[in-house]
């Protein structure tokens, strides 16, 4: 099996890794799914950012449905788009893609599923490894005892960014993964610090906007 992307990963974080139900609100989700995508391609060397702004550098997609599929959006605009629209943008859609993508893989099987009158579904893991493999992943990026690889660390960012916040507990208490999140932050490359920012406001926005669904 291929390594998971972030996006794969990000989505494994935002279900519970046993019952594969949402941890998430679906915003929060797609927010930070938004980010992983765009992470993915950074990493893949297909985008860079420019001013805030996503700007293609090839036109080869890496060949990984999910990420075709953004990249392709990207290549298609005629101009250039800051990263918060990218997030605003690509945030309703990828829940619904990165799981398709995942049944389709054989990761996780799709199951009806009803809370409060409200129907949804949840997606539990084929293997258990692989759906506590993103969350042993981010962990190890903080408590390795050597620097984190850039991917781990961007995981655990994009993590408490869009609103994973019992990653690290109870070792650690909020202050400490601030300041854990702030100096690995700023020892991020920018354009993908650039993307992390972008998850930061568009987390915020829905918070303060009350779109919380």
């Amino acid at each position: 099996m291929r390594r998971l992307t972030l996006v794969d990963s990000f989505f494994f974080l935002g279900h519970d890794e046993f019952s594969g139900r949402p941890v998430l609100s679906r915003t929060s989700l797609g927010i930070g799914l938004a980010g992983a995508v765009l992470c993915d391609l950074l990493f893949t060397d297909r985008i860079t950012v420019e001013d805030r702004k996503i700007r293609t550098i090839a036109t080869r997609p890496p060949g990984i449905p999910t990420i075709d599929h953004v990249f392709s959006e990207i290549v298609s605009e005629k101009r250039a788009h800051p990263v918060r629209d990218w997030i605003g943008h690509l945030r309703e859609e990828l829940p619904s893609l990165v799981a398709e993508n995942l049944v389709a893989l054989g990761l996780v099987r799709r199951t009806p599923d009803r809370v409060l009158l409200r129907r949804r579904h949840r997606y539990p893991p084929a293997d258990l490894l692989v759906s506590t493999a993103a969350r042993s992943k981010a962990r190890s990026a903080v408590f390795g005892v050597e620097r984190p690889d850039p991917h781990s660390a961007c995981l655990a960012l994009l993590a408490w960014t869009a609103g994973v916040d019992d990653l690290c507990e109870p070792e650690l208490g909020r202050a400490q993964v601030r300041a854990w999140m702030a100096d690995t932050h700023e020892a991020m490359p920018r354009r993908i610090s650039d993307v992390i920012s972008g998850v930061a406001a568009a987390a915020a926005a829905a918070v303060y906007t009350g779109d919380r669904k």
